[in-house]
């Protein structure tokens, strides 16, 4: 097919590449002229596991620009994959989503085919019809589900497997204007797709519902993995891996994100709680699990504070290890080890730090207020508590042995995760969070 993506962020790009890759033509859009610049020089912009290399198998069939009338004039569906913040409500922001939908709609009016509209990125329930549909409909004076067509079509990746997740879904979902317009982005996905994931195809409405929900729930199963860790600390002999083990083995359960460690971060998990539970709100109900859900995340930031208190002294040294807000990527929004670094500082500890990835990032949030190592053995030196984070896999290959000759005489290794578990250390004292003393 031909397809238009307009937005070469971190999804869209990886997006277009993936469909390129496959044999579709397509066209991709965006006003940063970096982004352009570098494309068009076969180089690639961004950090994303796998895309270089994915770009490689793709650049004859993929080709940018920063015009939107000439990628869907050329196209038979475009994707808009642009931001949708955050307001001070809860609630995700349409205005570039909009923006785009304004472009597109004098397009649509003098196109003589079937053109479908895919709306990709995160919007409130009710966005669709209430105000993507009627817009295009009023600019394009054309009728929606007979002259073209209106998808949306969110995304299940994550950072760092952007590629492998969006070429191995578990599910595609699609809520369509019209069985046409569904039909059609069915096609296109289960033509790219790996495996052979089921295709969820329902209204616009239950579409954007579904979407804030799924994560909404993936998200109460981290905070109920973590509640309970919190509850096994207390309880001599407790391990919280032998009991989220047997929970996830049930398939009523599952064990995907059953397990304990940090709460969720990043930039999805946080906003869509808060805007599923803005959702329930303007509906006149209340999403009474998405709150204790938020405080339980909040209050794992908590009990690292408080364990680190109770085992040294302000002023001391504390060595933080990992400050993405997961494995695998540089961001650091809403990443709990940064929180942590912040309480830290506010009770004039020293804070020392180390992350393969994110250490800008972190600077940019954090400043000179910590000292920052690309060497974690540099990090740790005379430190009197050593933090494992993030848990990225090159710190469970570290020389722990010499961690401990490194640190302070009764230092302690808070393992967020449990990667050292069983290890045994001398002048490092092991604390796991979930294991009970």
């Amino acid at each position: 097919m031909n397809i238009s993506v307009i937005g070469l962020g971190k999804l869209g790009l990886c997006t277009a590449v993936c469909f390129a890759s496959k044999g579709h033509r397509v066209i991709g859009v965006d006003s940063n002229q970096y982004v352009l610049d570098e494309l068009g020089s076969e180089r690639c912009p961004i950090d994303e596991t796998g895309l270089e290399q994915l770009l490689q198998k793709s650049w004859k069939n993929l080709t940018v620009t920063d015009s939107v009338e000439e990628a869907v004039s050329d196209s038979d569906i475009t994707l808009i994959i642009v931001p949708t913040p955050s307001q001070s409500d809860g609630k995700f922001t349409n205005k570039y989503v909009e923006a785009v939908l304004q472009e597109i709609a004098p397009v649509l009016k003098n196109k003589d085919t079937f053109h479908v509209t895919d709306v990709v990125s995160t919007v409130m329930p009710g966005s669709s019809d209430l105000y993507f549909k009627p817009l295009l409909e009023k600019m394009s004076g054309k009728i929606c589900g007979s002259d073209f067509g209106l998808v949306y079509n969110p995304e299940f990746i994550a950072l760092g497997s952007v590629i492998r997740d969006f070429l191995n879904p578990d599910m595609v979902l699609i809520g369509a204007s019209d069985e046409r317009s569904g039909d059609l982005v069915k096609e296109l996905y289960l033509s790219i797709c790996d495996n052979s994931p089921h295709v969820a195809v329902m209204s616009l409405t239950n579409a954007e519902i579904a979407k804030l929900s799924l994560n909404c729930f993936v998200t109460m199963k981290i905070s109920f993995a973590n509640e309970l860790a919190s509850i096994c600390e207390k309880i001599p002999g407790a391990d919280i891996d032998a009991i989220t083990n047997a929970l996830g083995a049930d398939t009523r359960i599952g064990s995907k994100y059953l397990k304990a460690g940090m709460g969720f971060g990043g930039t999805c998990f946080p906003r869509d709680n808060l805007a599923f539970q803005a959702f329930a709100d303007g509906a006149g109900a209340k999403a009474r699990l998405g709150s204790a859900v938020v405080g339980i995340n909040n209050a794992v930031v908590d009990r690292l504070f408080q364990i680190i208190c109770e085992n040294t002294n302000a002023g001391e040294k504390i060595a933080l290890f990992g400050l993405s807000y997961k494995p695998g990527t540089h961001i650091v929004e809403e990443s709990q080890s940064v929180m942590l670094a912040e309480r830290l500082l506010e009770v004039n500890y020293l804070v020392s730090v180390h992350d393969p990835k994110a250490l800008q990032g972190a600077k940019d949030v954090l400043g000179d207020r910590v000292s920052y190592h690309d060497d974690p053995y540099v990090c740790a030196k005379d430190a009197s508590a050593v933090v494992l984070l993030t848990n990225w896999a090159m710190y469970e290959q570290l020389d722990w042995k010499y961690v401990g000759e490194l640190i302070k005489d009764g230092a302690i290794l808070l393992d967020s995760w449990r990667m050292l578990k069983g290890t045994q250390l001398e002048n490092l004292r092991v604390i796991g969070l979930g294991i009970g003393a």
